[in-house]
């Protein structure tokens, strides 16, 4: 059955990042994961790389310029990560305890991410 995940976060270029990177780690071969920013920036953020370096997802993470969301058609599931409430429509919306660009921040994407892919699986 698989499909798509979008995840969005306010500047698709860390938060969005991570995430895409661990559910695509996780999930069955026929889901993809992409990402896209409310306003996107213009290069990914410097820490996703570094949060993921040495991981088991470091590969998958997705480096080409963060995207809107105009750029991304028909997505199965949509994930809004820390953005304004009700911005996203139609979007799952995760609201994270850990904020900074920190491991806990990587960890708790992680757990979301790969439960999400879990989900979606069965």
């Amino acid at each position: 059955m698989g499909g798509t995940v979008l995840f969005v976060c306010p500047h698709g270029a860390g938060k969005s990042r991570i995430a895409a990177a661990w559910f695509a780690g996780a999930a069955a071969p026929d889901w993809d994961a992409t990402t896209a920013g409310l306003d996107p920036q213009e290069q990914v953020s410097v820490h996703a790389p570094r949060l993921l370096t040495g991981s088991a997802v470091e590969e998958l993470l997705d480096l080409r310029l963060p995207r809107p969301l105009s750029a991304v058609a028909d997505p199965t599931v949509v994930v809004a990560i820390d953005c304004p409430p009700g911005s996203v429509p139609g979007a799952v919306e995760w609201r994270l305890r850990h904020t900074g660009f920190d491991e806990r921040l990587s960890a708790e994407l992680r757990e979301r991410a790969e439960r999400l892919a879990r989900e979606l699986g069965s």
